[in-house]
Order: structure tokens, then sequence, then C-alpha cells
């Protein structure tokens, strides 16, 4: 019975052993971004946004974020582009900057905004504004 056992546990560490590790995101998810935004149009602001916000959660490519955030806020300056630069200020460690895009962000649109929107830029500029003090 303990010959068994110890087979049994000596099965299980080694099937665990030859399991695949899965990747980090940031290769292989980071090339679908890219290739995202290669298809988009260069007017299309809400791709570039939605690529720059992946690859800053992720803290992937934060240079190339930079490009596809400024080249979104070029194209249409509302409160989801400002938001996320403001997502990237506050990922390279720049709370000044950051708090200045979602202070931006939230009085572009006011009264357009959606209310859960709203409710998250101004949580961030309540948190981010104590640490500016």
């Amino acid at each position: 019975m303990k010959t068994l056992l110890i087979s049994l546990i000596g099965l299980l560490c080694s099937v665990n052993l030859l399991a695949e590790v899965p990747e980090y995101p940031e290769s292989n998810e980071n090339s679908e971004l890219v290739k995202m935004v290669q298809k988009a149009e260069a007017n299309d602001w809400a791709t570039y946004t939605r690529a720059a916000q992946l690859s800053i959660n992720w803290n992937a490519d934060l240079e190339l974020a930079k490009e596809w955030i400024d080249h979104a806020v070029t194209v249409d300056e509302n409160h989801n582009t400002l938001e996320v630069l403001g997502d990237y200020y506050l990922r390279v460690g720049d709370v000044k900057n950051a708090y200045a895009s979602y202070e931006k962000a939230l009085l572009k649109d006011i009264t357009s905004i959606d209310y859960n929107s709203r409710a998250r830029l101004q949580r961030k500029i309540l948190v981010f504004s104590k640490s500016l003090k």
C-alpha cells in the first residue's frame, strides 16, 4: 500500500513537470495588439486607445503604448483617450501628468460622459490629488 501511494505521488509530480508553462502575455498578445493597430484606419481612435490601454495594463511595450495613445488623442481628444493617457503617465510614475490628464478628461466631456466613466475618473482624481499634496 505504501509503495502504491509513493508511486502515485511520483506519477502526479512527473505529469505536472511535463505540463506546458503558459507564456507571459507580453510576447504573444503584444504582437496581436500590433496587428490590431496595423489593421485599423488612421482615424480609428478607439482601436488605438484600446491597444494602448491593454499594453499599459500588461506593462508591455510602454513606448509603443505612448505612440498609440498620442495618435488617438490627436485624432479625437475625448475622455477615453485622455484617461488612457493618464494611465500611461501613472504607469511610468508621472503622477502630476496623470492627474492633469484625468482632470482634463473629466472636464472635457462632463455633460456627455456616462456615469461609470465619470465615477471612475472622479475616483482617480480623488486618489491622486491626495498624493500630490
